[in-house]
């Protein structure tokens, strides 16, 4: 799948006549340069995350969150409708034009029908990200609620449950697919890849996509990264876009070469969980620390411009600066985003 194919298929799902000032958002920052301070009267971030909750029902070495997941106080940070209206009056988050809903295990959320179905009269384009094991029970109503795309995470994990349900809930509503490729697996694992690939495609799944490992989560593993020079990585890339052409959207690996800092994360998407603990980047674990780090006591032009977030941008910008230190191991550093 083309990125030109991929965004085309959000812009589909987005509905723009109820979410003009996301539309005006996006186009201001489309316009405008990025600057290390930022105005939130210039352009605020377009796309955000959620963490709805830190429970799970599986436990991923790689998962961002791992670390942080089942706590004894989980309740205190389980999203609610009144809490995610509560994250949307923020400036910082009121002209987004999509949301990611994410977890832990956002299935397990009770409120989650009433949050999507609120999202949706708001026009924003709706992404939920599940590990599917009981998306079987959910995908009707969450269709009625208007979700707008639903990707399942595919692990060895829950392999078995979606061999017996994956065509089942793409009949009523067809999913994406991402898998987490290591060096290991593309070394070692072809075969199996590519069967599980195969797999997610004549199930009726409309797109898989291949997400770079990160080293993050309860084991990072910095050996497993994956360069854009690995042979294996090149070598299976071929296989799988003449296997399924056009189903499989490859992000960039990391660079080796000249390399490009394109990264847009700063500016363009915020993240909280519905404490208002404000995660730095996608790319990362970190959160804002320190004064002025919570999105419900802070100002949002004081925190749009933490000291962290700005010395960040500053080398993200400087073509003579070295990429900021939790860059390195991302490959989303060269990507442009949306």
């Amino acid at each position: 799948m083309s990125k030109l194919s991929y965004y085309y298929q959000i812009y589909r799902k987005t509905h723009l006549l109820r979410n003009l000032p996301g539309i005006w958002n996006y186009i201001k920052f489309r316009s405008l340069p990025r600057k290390s301070m930022m105005s939130i009267n210039r352009y605020t971030p377009q796309l955000a995350s959620l963490i709805l909750t830190k429970r799970c029902n599986l436990s991923c070495e790689f998962c961002s969150i791992g670390k942080k997941l089942n706590p004894k106080n989980w309740r205190d940070s389980e999203a609610t409708l009144e809490k995610v209206q509560r994250i949307f009056t923020n400036p910082l988050f009121s002209n987004c034009l999509g949301v990611d809903l994410l977890g832990g295990e956002p299935l397990l959320v009770k409120d989650l029908h009433r949050i999507v179905s609120w999202f949706s009269k708001r026009g924003l384009f709706i992404n939920l990200n599940t590990n599917g094991l009981s998306l079987h029970k959910h995908i009707t109503e969450l269709k009625s609620d208007g979700i707008s795309r639903i990707s399942i995470s595919h692990y060895d994990e829950n392999q078995s449950f979606l061999e017996d349900n994956l065509s089942k809930i793409n009949k009523i509503f067809p999913v994406h697919t991402s898998i987490v490729l290591k060096r290991e697996f593309v070394e070692n694992e072809q075969e199996k890849l590519l069967e599980k690939a195969r797999f997610i495609h004549d199930a009726g799944c409309l797109s898989l996509n291949v997400m770079i490992y990160r080293p993050m989560g309860i084991n990072p593993q910095p050996d497993e990264i994956i360069s854009d020079t690995l042979p294996a990585y090149i070598e299976f890339q071929q296989k799988m876009n003449k296997l399924l052409p056009g189903f499989c959207l490859w992000p960039t690996a990391i660079q080796t070469g000249k390399i490009k800092k394109r990264c847009p994360q700063l500016w363009q998407r915020i993240s909280t969980d519905t404490l208002g603990n404000m995660d730095i980047c996608c790319g990362s674990e970190l959160t804002l620390q320190g004064s002025n780090s919570n999105l419900f006591d802070t100002k949002p032009e004081i925190l749009f411009n933490h000291p962290t977030l700005m010395n960040l941008r500053k080398q993200l910008l400087d073509p003579a600066s070295k990429p900021p230190n939790m860059c390195k191991n991302c490959n989303l550093l060269g990507e442009p985003g949306w």
